[in-house]
């Protein structure tokens, strides 16, 4: 409920803190006193439009606070939190300055905000009931959301709702795979070209290596033959080969050594060189067999290298780098085969939510429309009771047969209609001409849902228009039972409706010297009740009769 309103700077208004309590909370006064500033101040608080025509004459800005007690609104706690304020506090804080300079500024719990945020965080904080800007009742998402809470269909339009956003993600998700679907096909080619590119390689980690010094040596084979074949000849040659020369100095040391047994280590050493020198002719001989002369397999080899250079340039720097983009590329070709597996499991799905939204859809606009036949009855009996008697409420609801123009509220269009005067086509409400009969038809509305909830607080603007007597002893009492569920303010001149205030305040206008100025005034007593009552009755001169008929009218009341 609405705690505390300060207003600093505004019209006639220099500095004001009005207490609001629970229950029926009446503001009364002379007409012009002031009382439409609260009213204006009370709109800035919920985003209304700020106007430096506002700023009281000779003040740079103007200033409107309003504290609010969140510890029966449950719904404004996870706004606050995602609007990024602080939602651990069971208080809302907001204030609006306006600046003539037109800097104005907006703190919501000492945070600044924008005009924006402000209104999307006050909707249905506070329900003006009149024609004002901030009259939820004329929202259609509003008559439906009250209609629901009427008849305590809560629960099932939640369920509609879920299936609703469900089958709005299964149909975003399949649209945006279709969307991608020829990207899809041609990625899909580009990467079928390139796996099977390197999977007709064949690559081997450390093949290009081995490549190499294979074309290495299949490029030097004749220079290696020559060297080889040169150094056979000087081991072979004969006559002076160096294994003749060899043998021939091995003959020599044996005849030595039978002259002298000394030189016998020198024999062996040389019969173990000619050994091993036989070993590497033998060797020579081998290695000249094995040398490749084939010149196509160079071209071969060449030819691979050059198809690893290619594939390098594509793919990375190595053949490790290769085969690793490889199975990268196969991986994403093989989600992007899953896609149409998705797409085929998104139709199925789509189908299936589509069929539970339409079975729970139906399933609530059979009860709505039950609701809405009940609603309408009820309202039109209240209006009875203040002086509308010929008026006539009704629920219109439409229901909309394709599912793609449903909404998270369902297959049902809306529309709160009345026919305030007998062979009057019904109207929107948003389309009554009177500000007393749209405000009388808010009350009447708030009275049989009165129990329901779902706004923080009633504030009912004009209600007395055109009224007087019992009927607006009638307003006072149902605006006395609205009060009952939640936090009502009143702006009447009717001392009928102001006698069932649970808290009265008066608007007041005086002159002190050049300057005009308003204050509102807590009424404490039963004798400054009476006396404003009897002030409204009877005008500023009070009269015993006056007085008597107030004292009756609290007793009535009461």
């Amino acid at each position: 409920m609405l705690e505390t309103l300060k207003i600093r700077n505004v019209a006639i208004i220099d500095a004001a803190e009005i207490s609001f309590r629970a229950g029926l909370n009446v503001l009364s006064g002379e007409t012009g006193a002031g009382k439409s500033i609260v009213l204006e101040a009370i709109s800035l608080l919920l985003g209304g439009r700020a106007s430096t025509e506002l700023i009281r004459t000779g003040c740079d800005e103007a200033v409107v606070e309003g504290l609010f007690d969140l510890s029966q609104i449950s719904w404004m706690a996870p706004r606050l939190e995602k609007l990024g304020f602080n939602a651990g506090t069971p208080e809302l804080l907001i204030k609006r300055t306006v600046h003539r300079s037109g800097k104005h500024r907006i703190h919501i719990n000492g945070e600044l905000a924008t005009v924006s945020i402000l209104q999307e965080l006050c909707e249905g904080l506070i329900d003006l009931c009149g024609q004002h800007e901030h009259q939820s009742l004329t929202k259609a998402s509003v008559q439906l959301e009250l209609l629901d809470r009427y008849a305590s269909l809560e629960a099932q339009a939640k369920g509609v709702a879920n299936a609703f956003h469900r089958l709005r993600e299964l149909k975003s998700e399949a649209a945006r795979l279709q969307e991608a679907e020829t990207e899809r096909s041609r990625r899909a080619d580009f990467l079928k070209f390139q796996i099977e590119e390197l999977r007709s390689a064949a690559l081997r980690p450390g093949e290009d290596d081995e490549l190499h010094s294979e074309k290495h040596l299949l490029q030097s084979a004749e220079a290696r033959v020559a060297a080889a074949e040169s150094a056979r000849r000087i081991l072979e040659e004969e006559g002076e080969g160096t294994l003749n020369s060899l043998r021939a100095a091995v003959q020599k040391m044996r005849a030595l050594r039978n002259l002298d047994e000394r030189v016998t280590p020198m024999l062996e050493g040389l019969e173990r060189g000619i050994a091993e020198v036989e070993e590497v002719d033998l060797a020579l001989n081998r290695y000249l067999g094995s040398v490749d002369l084939n010149t196509e397999r160079l071209e071969s080899v060449q030819e691979r290298l050059s198809l690893i250079a290619d594939l390098r340039r594509k793919y990375g720097p190595t053949i490790e780098a290769m085969l690793a983009s490889l199975e990268q590329l196969e991986a994403e070709f093989a989600a992007l085969d899953k896609t149409t597996e998705r797409l085929a499991e998104l139709s199925q799905a789509i189908e299936g939510a589509a069929a539970e939204l339409t079975r729970f859809g139906k399933r609530l606009s059979v009860a709505r429309r039950k609701a809405a036949e009940l609603l309408s009855g009820s309202v039109t009996g209240e209006l009875k009771d203040l002086r509308m008697s010929e008026a006539r409420f009704h629920v219109e609801l439409t229901a909309k047969e394709n599912l793609e123009d449903w909404t998270a509220a369902g297959a049902d269009a809306i529309h709160f209609l009345v026919q305030t005067n007998a062979g009057e086509p019904p109207r929107p409400l948003g389309k009554i001409a009177s500000g007393g009969e749209l405000s009388r038809l808010m009350l009447a509305i708030r009275r049989v849902i009165a129990d329901k909830g779902g706004i923080g607080v009633y504030l009912f603007d004009e209600i007395d228009a055109g009224i007087g007597g019992q009927t607006a002893f009638q307003v006072g009492k149902k605006l006395k039972s609205v009060a009952a569920y939640n936090q009502v303010l009143c702006i009447t001149h009717l001392p009928q409706v102001a006698s069932f205030a649970d808290h009265h305040l008066v608007v007041r206008k005086t002159t002190t010297g050049k300057r005009t100025v308003t204050e509102v005034l807590e009424l404490s007593g039963k004798s400054e009740r009476k006396e404003e009552l009897a002030r409204m009755l009877g005008g500023p001169q009070l009269t015993r009769k006056s007085l008597e008929n107030a004292a009756e009218l609290l007793e009535l009341a009461r």
